[in-house]
C-alpha cells in the first residue's frame, strides 16, 4: 500500500464547494481509464481524483492511499468514495474474501466500509483482457483483419496454465510477505509449460519462500476454482480472468500474441466504451456513489 495520504485544506475547500460525489482512484492510470475513457460523461454529480494527486513524493497512490483519503475527506463533510483493486485483500491477507469465487457474495462484502468498493477482478488491467477489445487492437496494430473474438479468446486460453502458475507464484510470495516475481518475468525469453513452472518455483525458493512447489500447488488449487473448463470458451475466460495477476497476465499474453496490448491499455479501454462493454459492477458502483452523495 502507499504511504499515508491526506487532503490539504485547499483541496478540502475546493471539493466541498464543488459538491456531489468525489471518487478516489488508486493511480493516474486508473484515472485515465475510469474517469477519462469510461465515465467521462457522467455530468457534474461526480468527480474522480487520483490518489497520486496528493502528497507527491510520499509513495504514490495505491489502495491504502484511497482508503486514507476517503476516511479523511468524509470526516470533513465531503461525500467521498473509493474504488480499490481486489489485490488489496491479498496484501492484507484477507484469505476468506480473497478466495471467494461466488460473485454475489463477494460483491456484497464491504471489508473497508460502506464507502469503499473492491473490484471483482484482481486489478483494473484484468478488465482490459477482453477478447473483443484485444482483437480490434491487434488488427489495428498489424493493419489486418484476421483477428476475431474467437481467435483471441482461444489464444488467451492457450496461455491459461502459464497464467495460473504465474498468478500462483504471486500469491505464494505475498502469503509470506515476500516480493513477487516482476510483472514481465517469463516474457523475454518467453517461458512456457513445465519450464515456466520450474523457473517460478526456483525463483520463489531463492526469494525465501518455504517449499515453493507446495505453496504454488496450493495456490493453483484455489485459482482453479475460478476456472470453468467445461464452459464455452468466452464464458470460461470471463470466469478465469477474475483471479489472474492482471498486469503480469497482460504482459504475458502480449508477448505470446506478438501484440503489445500492455502498451495499448488506453485503446483497449476506449474500445470497451465504444462497444458498450464497460464492466457492469463498476458502472453499478458509480451509480451507487452518485445516488448516495
Amino acid at each position: 500500500m502507499g504511504a499515508f495520504k491526506k487532503l490539504k485544506q485547499t483541496d478540502k475547500l475546493v471539493l466541498k464547494q464543488r459538491g456531489g460525489a468525489v471518487v478516489f482512484l488508486e493511480s493516474n492510470d486508473d484515472f485515465e481509464i475510469i474517469a477519462q475513457r469510461w465515465f467521462f460523461n457522467e455530468g457534474e454529480d461526480i468527480v474522480f481524483q487520483s490518489a497520486d494527486t496528493y502528497e507527491k513524493g510520499t509513495g504514490g497512490g495505491g489502495c491504502g492511499a484511497v482508503i486514507d483519503l476517503v476516511k479523511g475527506a468524509r470526516s470533513d463533510g465531503i461525500s467521498a468514495f473509493g474504488i480499490v483493486d481486489r489485490d488489496v485483500l491479498l496484501n492484507d491477507q484477507d484469505w476468506p474474501l480473497w478466495w471467494e469465487h461466488q460473485d454475489d457474495l463477494f460483491l456484497t462484502a464491504r471489508p473497508y466500509g460502506i464507502h469503499i468498493r473492491v473490484l471483482l477482478r484482481w486489478e483494473l488491467e484484468n478488465y482490459l483482457l477482453d477478447p473483443g477489445a484485444m482483437s480490434t487492437v491487434a488488427n489495428d496494430a498489424g493493419m489486418t483483419s484476421k483477428h476475431s473474438i474467437e481467435s483471441t479468446v482461444a489464444l488467451c486460453l492457450e496461455c491459461a496454465e502459464e497464467l495460473k502458475d504465474r498468478t500462483a507464484a504471486t500469491v505464494a510470495a505475498k502469503a509470506e510477505n515476500i516480493s513477487p516475481p516482476a510483472e514481465a518475468y517469463g516474457c523475454n525469453p518467453l517461458l512456457c509449460g513445465t519450464d515456466f513452472t520450474a523457473e517460478l518455483e526456483s525463483l520463489l525458493t531463492k526469494k525465501g519462500v518455504v517449499d515453493a512447489a507446495e505453496s504454488m500447488r496450493s495456490a493453483r488449487t484455489r485459482i482453479d476454482r475460478f476456472d470453468a473448463d467445461m464452459a464455452p470458451q468466452t464464458q470460461r475466460w470471463e470466469r478465469l480472468v477474475r483471479m489472474l495477476d492482471g498486469k503480469a497476465a497482460l504482459k504475458y499474453v502480449s508477448h505470446r500474441a506478438h501484440t503489445r496490448f500492455d502498451e495499448n491499455r488506453a485503446a483497449l479501454a476506449r474500445r470497451l466504451f465504444e462497444t458498450g462493454q464497460i464492466p457492469v459492477e463498476i458502472a453499478q458502483y458509480i451509480s451507487e456513489f452518485k445516488a448516495a452523495a
